[in-house]
């Protein structure tokens, strides 16, 4: 099971205006929202959802959340009573609906699938988009996303690696470093991941990871390696100078030696130094057609050269 499955799913469901909610199984895994083929909620606990950016941000209180949840949470209306007791706009929801939607297509397209179904029964939904969102913007944008990740020298697994702040990361932080980077920086402690950060930080995915990828490539940062990673083997002292090497093989011709091939088994090479005469047969017939200059020659040479 690919993202390529996942995404044509999410397609069809659009096309055909399916409502329910699809399931997706994996590491990190997560469940897509529809209605009538519209998307209102992609949750996943590889990404920071809405509650989580508008509590970090500190856009909505903890007081005023409680108050919410407890009086709108269980129907459903959760955003519904967030617009109206003015705790956040209706635009300003819909765009952080998408933005965490898009995360968390993000997170499953990055983790691992495994499979997933569609519950068309199911009709829950915590914080839905007040207008819904387009499959299909949110299928290409996620893949174009993903696609600038994975062209990313030093891009981490976000949920797996862990990180740490190197010698010039610890150094940075006492100089005039400020901004996300700072705070990247000061989490990184070798037992976060890039996801445990954007939940720390109540910051999208997408741009925490492409910031981590940032700090390592500056080696402000490293990953730790884990319990089941296998270790480089210790360096040891290079051996002594030997003679300089040969031309690699697949640069040296090779060498012939006489009879390997089995063609002298066929054909039969005559000695070198022993000269080449007709067979009688040619001789008998370039004869009978009086071919009398050739004999000329052939006792010239003799009585010059001494030959029998």
């Amino acid at each position: 099971m690919t993202g390529l499955d996942l995404a044509r799913a999410l397609t069809e469901a659009a096309r055909d205006r399916l409502s329910g909610e699809l399931l997706v199984s994996g590491e990190p895994g997560g469940s897509f929202h529809l209605r009538r083929g519209a998307l209102l909620e992609v949750a996943s606990p590889g990404a920071p959802g809405v509650e989580t950016l508008l509590l970090r941000s500190g856009r909505v209180s903890e007081a005023d959340w409680a108050s919410v949840t407890r009086s709108s949470a269980a129907d459903g209306r959760l955003g519904t009573a967030l617009i109206a007791q003015d705790l956040v706009g209706s635009a300003e929801l819909q765009l952080m609906c998408a933005m965490a939607a898009l995360d968390g297509a993000l997170a499953v397209g990055m983790g691992r699938i495994n499979g997933f179904t569609l519950d068309r029964d199911a009709d829950t939904c915590r914080l839905a988009a007040p207008a819904g969102i387009e499959p299909d913007w949110l299928v290409e944008e996620a893949g174009r996303r993903i696609r600038v990740l994975s062209a990313l020298g030093r891009c981490p697994s976000p949920f797996r690696t862990r990180i740490a702040r190197t010698p010039a990361g610890s150094a940075r932080l006492a100089g005039p470093a400020t901004g996300e980077r700072r705070e990247i920086l000061l989490r990184a402690n070798g037992r976060r991941s890039v996801r445990d950060i954007a939940f720390l930080l109540g910051r999208s995915l997408y741009a925490v990871t492409v910031e981590v990828s940032r700090l390592l490539g500056e080696g402000l940062l490293a990953t730790v390696p884990t319990a089941d990673a296998p270790t480089e083997p210790a360096p040891t002292a290079p051996p002594p100078p030997g003679p300089p090497p040969g031309p690699p093989a697949h640069a040296r011709l090779p060498r012939r030696r006489p009879g390997a091939s089995g063609i002298g088994d066929v054909l039969p090479l005559r000695p070198v130094a022993e000269p080449w005469e007709p067979p009688p047969a040619f001789l008998a017939r370039y004869r009978a057609l009086g071919g009398t200059r050739w004999a000329h020659e052939q006792a010239t040479r003799r009585s010059t050269t001494g030959e029998p």
